[in-house]
C-alpha cells in the first residue's frame, strides 16, 4: 500500500522580528545546562535583541548583555556562518560578520553593549545568515565546590539583507511513516528565511485531540529544506487534517488532506 501524503501550502509570510517566546524556545533549545546534574553550577545572563539584521543602509547594531545572576561572569562573543547542509544547522568561522568585545566580564547586574557589524556588501538577491554565539567561560573550580561546573550557551540569529525585498516562500509536505509517526518536509523557495513554533496537527473534526506536536522553533533559511519527524497517534487518513502554528506575527492556520502519491 503507497503511503498517504499530505501538501500543505503556507497562508502567511513571516514577519522578520521574532517573538519573546520564541527566544524563551531558542534558549532553552541551546543552552547547555545539564538537567541531569542537580548540583550543577552556571552563571545566567540575557541578550537583547533576540534577532539583528544588518543591510547596506545599516552596516552595524548594538546588542546588550546582561548578568542575572548573582556572581561575576566571564563571556565570549563570536560570529558563525550559518548553513543548512541536509536540512541540519551547521556552523563554521566567518570574517563576514564580526563582535566588539570578544571577550568581557560582568558583575552582577551589570550590562556589556556590544557592537556587531557587517564587513561584506549583501548579497544582490538572498539574505546571509549568520549567528552570534554568547558563550559563558567557567572559572576554575574552587576545592569546596561540588558537582558540575556547566557553560550557558546563547545564540541568536543575525541576517543581512539583500538589495531587494526579501520574503520567505514555505512549502510543507507531510507523510505517513507509519500509523505512529509522521514526518514533516519544509521548503523554503524564497530568498529569506522563516521560524515556526508551538506546532500542532490534528483532524479538522477533532481540533482539540491532537495527533502530533513539536514546541520547539523551526528555521527554514533561503533555498533550504527541513525535516521533522513527529511521534504521532493513531489518525485516520480519510480524516482532512488541521494544522496550527505560532510565526513572530501571530496564530498560523493550514488545513490539509491525505492523498496518495
Amino acid at each position: 500500500m503507497k503511503r498517504p501524503v499530505v501538501f500543505v501550502s503556507q497562508r502567511c509570510i513571516y514577519s522578520r522580528a521574532l517573538s519573546v517566546l520564541m527566544f524563551l524556545f531558542h534558549v532553552i533549545l541551546l543552552a547547555t545546562l545539564s538537567a541531569v546534574a542537580p548540583s550543577a553550577v552556571a552563571g545566567s545572563f540575557s541578550v537583547n535583541p533576540v534577532r539583528v539584521e544588518l543591510s547596506a543602509q545599516r552596516s552595524s547594531a548594538v546588542v546588550q548583555v546582561e548578568n542575572t545572576g548573582s556572581s561575576e561572569v566571564t563571556i565570549e562573543a563570536r560570529t558563525f556562518a550559518w548553513t543548512q547542509p541536509d536540512g541540519k544547522d551547521q556552523l563554521s568561522t566567518t570574517r563576514e560578520v564580526i563582535v566588539t568585545p570578544q571577550v568581557f566580564r560582568l558583575k552582577p547586574g551589570a550590562t556589556q553593549l556590544l557592537r556587531i557589524g557587517s564587513l561584506r556588501k549583501p548579497d544582490q538577491s538572498k539574505e546571509m545568515p549568520y549567528r552570534l554565539v554568547l558563550e559563558e567561560i567557567p572559572p576554575p573550580p574552587t576545592p569546596d565546590v561540588k558537582g558540575l561546573q556547566v557553560a550557558l550557551r546563547i545564540s541568536i540569529p543575525v541576517f543581512l539583507r539583500p538589495a531587494v525585498e526579501a520574503k520567505d516562500k514555505i512549502d510543507v509536505a507531510i507523510t505517513a511513516e507509519n500509523d505512529r509517526q509522521l514526518r514533516l518536509i519544509f521548503t523554503n523557495s524564497g530568498n529569506a528565511s522563516a521560524a515556526l513554533s508551538n506546532l500542532s496537527i490534528s483532524e479538522e473534526e477533532s481540533p482539540d485531540q491532537l495527533i502530533a506536536a513539536h514546541g520547539g522553533v523551526i528555521y527554514m533559511l533561503a533555498g533550504q529544506r527541513r525535516e521533522l519527524v513527529l511521534d504521532s497517534k493513531r489518525f485516520n487518513p480519510e480524516k482532512r487534517l488541521l494544522i496550527r502554528a505560532q510565526s513572530p506575527t501571530g496564530p498560523v492556520t493550514l488545513h490539509a488532506v491525505f492523498s496518495t502519491q
